[in-house]
Order: C-alpha cells, then sequence, then structure tokens
C-alpha cells in the first residue's frame, strides 16, 4: 500500500503557541487587579489602624504606649497576614497626637512589594475650667 503524503496541519501548532502566550499573560494582569485590591485592603486597615491609635494618644490621659498598644491590637486583630513588617510610630506633643503606621503588603505578584505609611493626626484633648459668665 502506497500512502500519499499529506501537507502537515499546523494550526494545533499556533494554538499552542497562542495559549503559552496569553495564559500567562492573563494571569499577571488578573493577578495585578487582585494586588491593587490588597493594596487598598491594606491601606484601609493601616488607615483604622492609625485612627484607633489617635483616638488613645489625643486623650486627656492619653499615653504613647498606651496608643501604641492599641494600635498594634488593632493591626493583630484586623490585618495579621494582610500587613507584613509593620511599624508604629505615635508622637504626642504639647497641642497634637500623630499616629505612623507602615508596613508591606502581602504580595501576590512576583518582584513587586508594595509599602503603605498611614499617619493620623490631631488635637489633644484639654480640660478647659468654665468661664465665669456672671456680671
Amino acid at each position: 500500500m502506497i500512502t500519499i503524503p499529506r501537507e502537515r496541519d499546523e494550526t494545533g501548532a499556533v494554538s499552542l503557541v497562542t495559549v503559552a502566550i496569553i495564559v500567562p499573560a492573563t494571569m499577571m494582569v488578573i493577578l495585578t487587579i487582585v494586588q491593587v485590591a490588597l493594596l487598598a485592603h491594606a491601606r484601609s486597615v493601616a488607615t483604622s489602624a492609625a485612627q484607633q491609635g489617635a483616638d488613645v494618644a489625643q486623650r486627656f490621659d492619653g499615653t504613647t504606649s498606651a496608643a501604641e498598644a492599641e494600635t498594634y491590637r488593632y493591626l493583630d486583630a484586623m490585618g495579621s497576614r494582610m500587613l507584613t513588617s509593620r511599624d508604629v510610630t505615635v508622637t504626642r506633643g504639647p497641642d497634637q497626637a500623630s499616629v505612623t503606621v507602615t508596613g508591606q503588603v502581602f504580595s501576590l505578584v512576583p518582584g513587586i512589594h508594595p509599602r503603605v505609611s498611614v499617619t493620623s493626626a490631631g488635637p489633644l484633648e484639654q480640660f478647659r475650667p468654665p468661664v465665669d459668665q456672671a456680671h
């Protein structure tokens, strides 16, 4: 029996190359979108933690150590895996207190290590005696 050679169909090869290029590119786009969402969530957690700490630092009887402890407590409860390498800085001056939260965001995209830094500040609570309004 004699077989007649046929032309080789390379449609499958083209499809394989196309898939090999498009699938990884699509996955990177999806991972990047998810990474942006993780960054937004981590920023939200850091902002809330800084505000919690600033509320404690702004109290009439507030201290920097109590504000720092409250900030770390909040971070542990809300974002222990989301925000790593965390650092909390609390400053309390004569009129104002501020809390800065910095950390590295959990990364899904290789080679990208986003960081967030958020500061919350406000005036200290102060006791002011009532002004005598009597004439």
